[in-house]
């Protein structure tokens, strides 16, 4: 059985998570019967058990990032509350303990910020949302930043630009998981075909 964790703390942002939630959780449903394998994926949080999202969504969260915390696959999301996160060191010391154990650890957004200041990132490649490029260098200066990219991996660590695309990210990780054939399968279950009507 493989299990997902997604890490959510008060003023994350909501798609930083809600994307990967929506792909994952979907994968974990499509995989009850596969020969690859099931997966489970599940919400904890760092603090209470209600957590407020920064654009007011509420969300009741069983279950706490601890120590003894076990999953094969850690995703944090971004937002303003990784500025409470990256000044908590019992916080940061929780998370290096959760992803030591993991098989991969993957962020969204400025959550790679957290683990840039938790050391996850010393000599990685890694990336974030394009308005924290230049912040997430500073505080991890062995960090090979990468922008202009939907995510980047380096081993097991597995970062991702802001928001949206953290989406991506996920279904790339369904591949990886188990295989792109199923990742596609899960795509076109969740109709995930981009096509803006305003182009940037």
């Amino acid at each position: 059985m493989f299990s997902v964790g997604i890490i959510v703390f008060d003023d994350f942002e909501e798609l930083d998570a809600i994307g990967p939630w929506e792909v994952l959780r979907t994968a974990a449903e499509m995989s009850r019967d596969r020969p690859e394998g099931q997966m489970t994926c599940e919400m904890i949080s760092t603090g209470g058990k209600r957590i407020t999202a920064k654009k007011g969504l509420q969300l009741f969260v069983d279950k706490k990032l601890t120590r003894d915390s076990q999953y094969d696959l850690i995703l944090l999301p971004g937002g303003e509350g990784r500025r409470v996160l990256m000044a908590d060191d019992a916080v940061l010391d929780i998370i290096k303990q959760v992803a030591a154990k993991a098989s991969w650890v993957t962020s969204v957004c400025s959550g790679s910020l957290v683990y840039g200041q938790a050391g996850l990132l010393k000599g990685k490649k890694c990336t974030s949302h394009h308005s924290c490029l230049d912040y997430l260098a500073k505080i991890s200066p062995t960090s090979e930043v990468v922008g202009d990219c939907r995510f980047v991996q380096d081993g097991n660590i597995v970062t991702s630009a802001g928001v949206s695309a953290g989406i991506d990210m996920a279904l790339w990780l369904v591949g990886q998981i188990f295989t792109p054939d199923f990742a596609r399968e899960v795509q076109h279950y969740i109709e995930y075909y981009p096509d803006p009507p305003y182009m940037s």
